[in-house]
């Protein structure tokens, strides 16, 4: 349940633009955790989800999101990542069964017992997330159809 409301949350703020400053009193425990196990970062901005606190940060050169929950435990770490660097059976499938869409986003989200990766892709008539419950094969997450404006 954890690991399906942290998804939900994680992609509304992927896919979302807003960043809110968050005062530290009101997330002590996910700070003092953020600055143990990411000693290096720079850039932070702290927003709140539901559920959760995200720090998004810069780490070696990319951007990255950390989720803590209120006790300061890292529940999942999220960042961008290029279609090349998926495990070749999801490049492949993409390939086949998706040939006439291109892809918008493509984060993996890493928690304690394994990744994921969303992907969204778009073609002239839809707009479809997929995921994976690990490495080997996509999954339907939601598929919405595209606004077609009168010209």
């Amino acid at each position: 349940m954890k690991k399906l409301i942290l998804s939900f949350a994680i992609l509304l703020t992927v896919f979302s633009t807003a960043f809110a400053n968050i005062p530290e009193a009101h997330n002590q425990n996910a700070v003092a955790s953020f600055r143990k196990d990411f000693k290096t970062a720079s850039e932070v901005k702290w927003s709140e989800t539901t559920h959760y606190f995200r720090a998004c940060f810069m780490l070696n050169n990319k951007i990255q999101y950390a989720y803590y929950d209120v006790q300061g435990n890292l529940v999942g770490l999220v960042q961008h990542v290029l279609t090349t660097t998926l495990p070749q059976v999801l490049q492949d499938q993409i390939k086949k069964e998706y040939a006439g869409y291109w892809v918008t986003e493509l984060f993996q989200v890493n928690f304690e017992d394994g990744t994921n990766y969303y992907i969204q892709l778009k073609n002239a008539d839809e707009t479809i997330v997929l995921t994976t419950d690990g490495f080997d094969q996509w999954h339907v997450y939601s598929k919405n159809k595209n606004c077609q404006e009168n010209l």
